[in-house]
């Protein structure tokens, strides 16, 4: 069986709008991990583009495998996350979605080109476009 992976809001935005990098995703269906702040981030993004809430849940939902809880110990460690990136200007669901895959030891997928750098040994990022 192939293993799990983690998306970040962009990269799911990117699945559904089938943008640059989505035919890479479209093979990990069944296998997609996120936090519960990247789905809020994801949701976010489609009300604005005058979706319903219903709308954006039956979108986003199906594509979802696993969907972790952002809890107390994802909390504290996305807030270290902030020390150590400080000059990287990274949103709060990106640093969740970093510090989800510190902790479950999975590849994070992402369309944001400024997590090239960030510099991070411990997290495997990896760049739809």
């Amino acid at each position: 069986m192939m293993s799990k992976v983690i998306l970040d809001a962009s990269a799911l935005l990117a699945l559904i709008k089938n943008e640059p990098g989505a035919s890479i995703l479209e093979d990990m269906l069944g296998r997609i991990v996120m936090s519960s702040l990247s789905l809020s981030e994801a949701a976010t993004t489609l009300l604005k583009f005058d979706m319903t809430l219903q709308e954006s849940e039956e979108c986003l939902l199906p594509l979802i495998s696993q969907l972790i809880p952002f809890d107390t110990s994802h909390a504290l460690l996305t807030a270290n996350l902030t020390k150590q990136l400080k000059d990287k200007d990274l949103s709060l669901e990106a640093r969740a979605c970093l510090a989800l895959g510190m902790e479950m030891g999975l590849p994070i997928y992402t369309a944001d080109q400024r997590w090239a750098d960030l510099g991070l040994t411990n997290v495997d990022v990896r760049l739809i476009q």
